[in-house]
């Protein structure tokens, strides 16, 4: 038995570690490498669909796997594979499955690539959410997880098929925490004219023979999951993205006392944050940004990270407590929907009059148009936030910005920054930037990170809660799991593993290198 990381041995996220044994050969996770990818490409300089799997191959974005990728990615004037760049060689293996820890694209985005086939397991909340990001995003071969569009050649280039002859295909994904719903409606249905081979949700207890276990974590995004493979060497355990000082913190902590029960021989965990010694909990993001939406008499704008469900429903908790309302975007009226269908403690927003819809003004897709219909009463408008600002929280990104021209909030109007630190030059650009526009409208910024080094001074911390487990935490969990080695990803301080972990014990993964057990 055999594990190879293709990536996250030396960098946060873009996960893609492969397990073999007994001729099974199973990934957990297989994401995007943004540092990697952030290297050659940004916003508007994107891998080229038209050319298929040969950017992602030139460039080292693709682990170098023959049999395992979608065919119709492959174009005919070049062949993909003598454009590797990678220190390692090329094999041919049979993809029994994807283990998906949960629905962030640093671990689940490159699922797009994968031949449409191949099984994905998840838990049933991650499926949903993976949908429903697909379903509100542009179409982008790169965020083709859950359903792909097939693809043709026409002169040396590769464009979507036509909606009316090539519908979509969807991946057939396994359910590994719960029995499906008996109603696949939302799972086998698109938001736009094109139809869709669909597939149905399946449960499972093993693949091709090796059990699997699943165990929910917390995490910035729900339906996050461990996952236990049990092989011929004994037990894997794989963390995925986890923390222990969230709202949810309590299921990582019993994830831990049932992976002990199992005596793992490996522990492959995460290790984004082990920096930290002390966690910021959702519980005092909470109160302090409380203290401040009670303080303001004008409009307050939230400003915290995409899918993350726990910090949106923080604020509709604060709102409400203050007498406002929380007025989102489609996209999380849309995610809201779809978490609400695999998780019976998210209220479906519709019977949440605390959520309002916010009314942009531009073109719409049609399942935008579908909300802003069934939302028709609860729709607020710019000049409706400009003249009753006092009377709502509004949940607005960077990315949002150039919305302000419209709002056209008034002067003393807040904007609370409620996500992380800048951790590179590019997200500190983007700091500076949005400085900027905060000045423009003489808006008050809240828990902004300072542009030139990234982080918050001490009097702006406290209105974010990290997603990942600090040090201290992690040590507690490999100390209360056990296993017989310990093999850290989705981390950049291998120091930090080198003080805590004894030699013997302590497997540092190097990027392609298989690692025995």
């Amino acid at each position: 038995m055999q594990l190879t990381v293709y990536d996250g041995a030396d960098t946060i996220g873009g996960n893609k570690i492969l397990l073999q044994d007994s001729g099974v050969n199973l990934f957990f996770d297989f994401g995007i490498n943004f540092n990697l990818r952030n290297r050659y490409f940004e916003e508007y300089l994107v891998p080229r669909s038209r050319r298929g799997l040969l950017d992602m191959f030139h460039l080292g974005l693709l682990p170098p796997l023959r049999n395992i990728y979608r065919p119709d990615l492959e174009i005919a004037d070049v062949d993909v594979w003598s454009r590797l760049r990678l220190p390692y060689p090329v094999q041919q293996i049979e993809l029994h499955g994807v283990l998906l820890s949960h629905a962030h694209l640093d671990h689940s985005g490159h699922i797009s690539f994968l031949r449409q086939g191949i099984p994905v397991v998840t838990s049933l909340c991650t499926a949903y959410i993976a949908k429903a990001i697909q379903d509100s995003s542009r179409s982008d071969f790169e965020k083709e997880v859950c359903y792909l569009i097939p693809r043709v050649e026409s002169n040396g280039l590769l464009e979507s098929g036509h909606y009316k002859k090539f519908p979509a295909e969807q991946r057939p994904f396994a359910v590994c925490d719960c029995a499906p719903p008996s109603s696949a409606g939302f799972w086998q249905s698109l938001p736009t004219s094109r139809g869709m081979v669909c597939c149905d949700l399946k449960m499972i207890e093993a693949i091709e023979g090796l059990p699997v276990k699943a165990f929910p974590v917390d995490h910035s995004i729900f339906g996050a999951t461990a996952f236990a493979v049990e092989t011929s060497a004994g037990w894997v355990v794989y963390t995925g993205d986890l923390r222990m000082h969230g709202k949810r913190g309590h299921l990582t902590r019993a994830f831990a006392q049932a992976a002990r029960d199992l005596a793992p021989v490996a522990l492959i965990c995460e290790g984004t944050h082990v920096d930290a010694r002390v966690a910021i909990g959702e519980a005092e993001v909470h109160a302090r940004a409380l203290k401040v939406v009670r303080g303001c008499r004008n409009l307050v704008i939230a400003d915290f990270g995409p899918r993350n469900l726990e910090r949106l429903l923080t604020f509709r908790d604060i709102a409400r407590d203050c007498g406002r309302k929380l007025v989102v975007a489609t996209k999380d009226i849309y995610l809201l929907q779809a978490a609400s269908l695999a998780d019976g403690s998210v209220t479906p927003p519709e019977r949440d009059e605390a959520i309002l819809v916010y009314k942009e003004t531009r073109r719409l897709d049609s399942w935008e148009e579908d909300i802003y219909a069934a939302y028709a009463g609860r729709c607020v408008t710019p000049h409706e936030l400009k003249a009753n600002g006092r009377d709502y929280v509004l949940c607005f990104s960077f990315w949002d910005i150039n919305e302000l021209i419209d709002v056209d909030p008034d002067p003393g109007a807040v904007y609370l920054y409620s996500s992380s630190e800048a951790f590179d030059e590019e997200q500190r650009i983007d700091i500076a930037r949005l400085m900027n526009w905060l000045k423009l409208f003489q808006m008050q910024p809240v828990g902004l990170p300072d542009p030139q080094t990234g982080k918050p001074s001490d009097s702006e911390k406290g209105f974010h809660a990290s997603g990942h487990i600090t040090g201290p935490d992690l040590l507690e969990l490999i100390e209360t799991i056990g296993p017989g080695v310990v093999i850290p990803v989705h981390t950049q301080n291998h120091e930090f593993f080198r003080s805590n972990i004894e030699p013997g014990r302590l497997r540092q993964p190097e990027k392609g290198v298989p690692i025995i057990l």
